[in-house]
C-alpha cells in the first residue's frame, strides 16, 4: 500500500510540474512567436526562424546525448553520484565545445547559402548562450534524475517568461528593435533560468567534483548513439527548412507556421515521455523488457487521447487555425499544415520509441532508424523542395515519419511484447475514465 502511494504520488507529482512547464513553455514560445511573427515582415522573420532551426538543433542533440545516459546510470545501483555527476558535467562542456566550434565554422557558409549576413551575429550571440546552457542544464538533469522538477520548473520557466515579456515590451513600446537585440534577450534570459536552476537544485550538487575516466568512457559509448540519434534527427527534422532559406526567407516562414502548430501538438507527447523515462528505465531493470513495453503501450495511448481533439480541429479547420496563430498572411499554408496534422498522428509512438529502446541497453538501433529515415528525409528534400516549395517540404516530412513509425514498430513489437492493439484499447479506456470522472463531477 505505502508503494503504491508513493507511485501514486510520484506521477502527480511529477506530472504536476511538468505539465506545467510545458504550458508555461506553451505560453512563453508560442506568446513571444506570436507577437514577433507580427513585429517582422515575412522575410526578415525567415532569417529568425533559420536562427532558431541552429539553436534548437545544437540544444535538442547536447540534452539528448548528456540528459538520458545521465539519468540512466544515476538509478543504477552501487553508482558514485559524485563521479557520475562529474563525468557527465565534463562530456557537456566538451560537447558544447565542439557546437560552438561547428557553428562558428558554418558560418560563411550559412551566409552565403542563406543569403544573409545577419544570421553572422546571431550565431555569435548564440556561441554566449552555449556556454551558459552548461550548468543550466547539468542542473536540470541533476534534479530529474533526483525524481524532482520543481527546479526545472521554474528555470525553465524564468528563461522562457522574460524572454515573452521582452518581446511583449518590445511589440507595444518599441516596434524598430533589430534580430541581434532579441539574440542578446536570449542570452540574459539563459542567465537568468541558470541562476534560478543553481538557487533550486543546489540541494543535489555533489560535494566535491570527481572525475572518473571509465565513467566518462562509459557515459560516452552509451551517449553516442543517442547523440548520433539526436544529431542526425534533428538534422532530418529541420532539413526542410535549411533548405527551403536557400528558396527564400519567406517560404521558411510560410512552413514554420505549420511546424509552430504541430509543435504545440508535440507538447503532451515530451511532457509525458520526461516523465516516463526514469519510470521506463526502473520498469525494465524489476520486469524486464515486457515491463517497459507496458508501459510503452500506456503512455502512447495516453499522448494520443490527449492529442486526438487538436489534431481533428486541424485536419478540419487548417486556416481558421492559422488566421487565429500566425495571421491572414499566413493563410496559404493551410495545405501544409493539413499534411503534418495527418502525419502527426504517429510522433507519438516515435518519441516513446528511443526512450524504450535506450533503457534496454539497444540505442544503436534508434541509432539507425533516424538516420535512415533522416537520411530519406533529406534527399526528399533537396528533390522536392526545388520543384513544390513548403508543399514538398511537408511531403517529406510525412515519409519520414512513417518511416520511423514501421521500422520501430517492428522491434518495440520484437523486443518489448508491444501490441498496437492493447494501445488503442487503452485509448478508449483513457476517454471512458475521463468521461466517467467528469460525469460524477457534473453529478455533484
Amino acid at each position: 500500500m505505502i508503494e503504491l502511494k508513493s507511485e501514486s504520488s510520484y506521477w502527480i507529482r511529477s506530472g504536476t510540474y511538468v505539465i506545467f512547464q510545458r504550458l508555461g513553455s506553451l505560453v512563453f514560445g508560442f506568446g513571444s512567436y506570436f507577437f514577433l511573427v507580427r513585429y517582422y515582415e515575412v522575410s526578415v522573420f525567415g532569417i529568425w526562424t533559420l536562427f532558431l532551426v541552429l539553436t534548437t538543433a545544437s540544444e535538442m542533440s547536447r540534452s539528448a546525448f548528456i540528459q538520458n545516459a545521465f539519468v540512466k546510470f544515476f538509478n543504477e545501483n552501487k553508482v558514485n553520484k559524485d563521479q557520475l555527476f562529474t563525468a557527465s558535467l565534463l562530456l557537456n562542456l566538451c560537447s558544447t565545445v565542439l557546437f560552438i566550434l561547428i557553428l562558428v565554422l558554418l558560418i560563411p557558409f550559412l551566409s552565403i547559402f542563406w543569403k544573409t549576413e545577419l544570421i553572422q551575429s546571431l550565431i555569435y550571440c548564440y556561441c554566449i548562450t552555449s556556454i551558459i546552457l552548461i550548468p543550466f542544464t547539468q542542473l536540470n538533469y541533476l534534479e530529474q534524475a533526483n525524481h524532482r522538477f520543481s527546479g526545472v520548473f521554474w528555470s525553465n520557466i524564468t528563461r522562457q517568461g522574460l524572454f515573452f515579456f521582452v518581446v511583449v515590451i518590445c511589440f507595444v513600446f518599441f516596434p524598430d528593435m533589430s534580430l541581434i537585440f532579441f539574440g542578446w534577450m536570449q542570452t540574459v534570459s539563459a542567465l537568468t533560468g541558470m541562476l534560478v536552476a543553481y538557487f533550486l537544485c543546489k540541494k543535489y550538487l555533489p560535494e566535491r567534483l570527481v572525475l572518473n575516466w571509465k565513467l566518462v568512457r562509459q557515459l560516452f559509448r552509451f551517449g553516442k548513439y543517442i547523440l548520433g540519434t539526436g544529431f542526425t534527427s534533428t538534422i532530418g527534422k529541420n532539413a526542410d527548412q535549411v533548405i527551403l532559406g536557400n528558396v527564400s526567407h519567406s517560404s521558411v516562414a510560410y512552413y514554420n507556421a505549420g511546424v509552430r502548430i504541430l509543435n504545440l501538438i508535440e507538447i503532451p507527447s515530451l511532457s509525458i515521455s520526461n516523465i516516463v523515462y526514469p519510470k521506463i528505465a526502473e520498469r525494465a531493470n524489476l520486469e524486464g523488457n515486457s515491463g517497459a513495453g507496458k508501459l510503452y503501450e500506456k503512455s502512447v495511448a495516453i499522448i494520443l487521447a490527449i492529442i486526438l481533439p487538436a489534431v481533428a480541429m486541424v485536419l478540419l479547420f487548417p486556416e481558421l487555425v492559422l488566421l487565429l496563430t500566425a495571421g491572414r498572411k499566413y493563410l496559404e499554408s493551410a495545405s501544409v499544415l493539413r499534411l503534418m496534422g495527418t502525419a502527426s498522428l504517429l510522433i507519438p509512438f516515435n518519441i516513446q520509441i528511443g526512450s524504450a529502446l535506450e533503457v534496454i541497453n539497444r540505442p544503436h538501433i534508434s541509432f539507425y532508424i533516424n538516420l535512415v529515415s533522416n537520411i530519406l528525409n533529406v534527399v526528399l528534400n533537396l528533390i522536392l523542395i526545388p520543384k513544390y516549395g513548403a508543399t514538398g517540404a511537408a511531403i517529406s516530412f510525412v515519409a519520414t515519419v512513417l518511416l520511423i513509425f514501421i521500422v520501430g514498430q517492428y522491434y518495440v513489437m520484437q523486443l518489448l511484447e508491444v501490441k498496437l492493439i492493447r494501445i488503442l484499447g487503452h485509448i478508449g479506456t483513457s476517454y471512458r475514465t475521463t468521461f466517467a470522472f467528469l460525469t460524477a463531477k457534473l453529478k455533484n
